[in-house]
């Protein structure tokens, strides 16, 4: 993990000079085209590199990001470059999305379930949430972890809801583990 401070300032910096020249969407896609292409290996090791120098490292954020981000986005790496920050620049734009979707009071819900959801399914989720919560504007996230045997999680601005399966026989065994009416041996 970075230094999350500074991947708030610069992400804050960025977010500000959007909403000043109203490209607020276009900074947010290209924060999430940038996640989409650090993911590749290759890149992530690129941008940690201290043996490649600035202006190669310049000549290739060009050459892949070009004309496919805005011209903020584009100036923002630049600057970001020349300061020897490209190693926390996934940090910045996961800030970016971050700040992005608390200035339009979208919630990210992550559901975590043993088996996969449809469509249908996850609408239905959806709406069981914001009637349940006071949340508006929910992006749900679906993930499939079968060592979880089965019911779900739920995970939402730092609170977790844990009905699985699995949760539940922990909970067993820790009960009968400190159960004090076996006598110790």
């Amino acid at each position: 993990m970075g230094n999350i401070k500074l991947a708030g300032r610069y992400a804050k910096s960025l977010i500000d000079l959007a909403k000043e020249r109203n490209q607020v969407e276009a900074i947010y896609n290209d924060a999430l085209y940038f996640n989409a292409i650090a993911e590749n290996t290759d890149f992530a090791v690129m941008m940690r590199s201290p043996v490649i120098p600035v202006d190669k490292k310049q000549t290739i954020f060009q050459a892949i990001f070009g004309s496919k981000v805005s011209d903020i986005t584009t100036s923002f790496f630049k600057i970001v470059i020349s300061k020897g920050r490209e190693s926390f620049l996934k940090e910045i734009m996961n800030e970016v999305i971050n700040q992005y979707n608390e200035l339009k009071g979208i919630t990210k819900v992550q559901f975590t379930s043993a088996v996969a959801v449809d469509a249908a399914i996850a609408a239905k989720i959806k709406t069981a949430i914001e009637q349940s919560t006071n949340l508006k504007n929910i992006d749900l996230a679906t993930k499939i972890d079968e060592s979880l045997i089965g019911g779900f999680m739920l995970e939402y601005n730092n609170n977790l809801f844990d009905a699985t399966i699995l949760h539940d026989l922990k909970t067993i065994k820790k009960q009968f583990t400190s159960n004090d009416f076996v006598s110790k041996i």
